[in-house]
């Protein structure tokens, strides 16, 4: 078993942090991203997205992506479940980790045209386009900030997956490019501060 990341990818970071949480050692190998490993053919022939992270498992099966990658783990290793242990459980987990999975996504839409980090995605960054993502990004937010109400992390009294995929775009805005994200969402942001201080969520 073999897992490609990339430690400050917003995605490999959902697949990393959960590891960590769970307690669960795989051997790893780290793409070099700043000098394009990830499209390189080797590298292709493994996951034709060229992005991380993958997983490849003792069969030779790719996994790629992080979603398939953490629920794949989670079944292997049902102890301390980070999914839930019952149906309803499960469920309000689920849900609240696609809403993590949709707010991913329409932050790394903000961050390529925020930034101009990304020339891959955006090779012209568009203010006007940031403005209209970080409305949507924005609509996420206020949906959260209600989900999680009195509790300490997103589904309840400890963390789960939805706070693994969560916290990474939320990492990602203000570790790696200094930007607010959820800042003006106090029970969010007091959130981000507690799972922040895990060490699951060192660099």
């Amino acid at each position: 078993m073999l897992l490609y990341q990339f430690r400050k990818g917003t995605n490999p970071r959902r697949v990393i942090i959960y590891l960590t949480e769970k307690g669960i050692d795989v051997p790893r190998y780290e793409l070099d991203y700043e000098n394009g490993e990830h499209r390189t053919a080797r590298y292709l022939n493994i996951n034709p997205a060229g992005r991380a992270p993958t997983l490849v498992t003792d069969s030779g099966l790719a996994i790629t992506e992080s979603a398939a990658i953490v629920e794949y783990f989670e079944e292997l290793y049902p102890d301390l479940p980070l999914i839930g242990a019952d149906p309803l459980t499960r469920a309000r987990v689920r849900s609240l980790e696609r809403l993590g999975s949709d707010l991913v996504a329409r932050g790394q839409l903000w961050l390529w045209n925020r930034t101009r980090a990304f020339p891959a995605k955006e090779s012209v960054p568009s203010q006007e386009t940031a403005d209209r993502m970080h409305q949507y990004v924005t609509e996420l937010l206020d949906v959260l900030e209600k989900e999680i109400g009195d509790h300490a992390f997103l589904a309840g009294p400890t963390p789960t997956i939805a706070d693994c995929t969560t916290f990474t775009i939320f990492q990602t805005a203000r570790e790696r490019f200094d930007l607010p994200f959820g800042n003006e969402h106090a029970r969010l942001d007091a959130w981000y501060a507690r799972f922040r201080a895990r060490p699951s969520a060192d660099y």
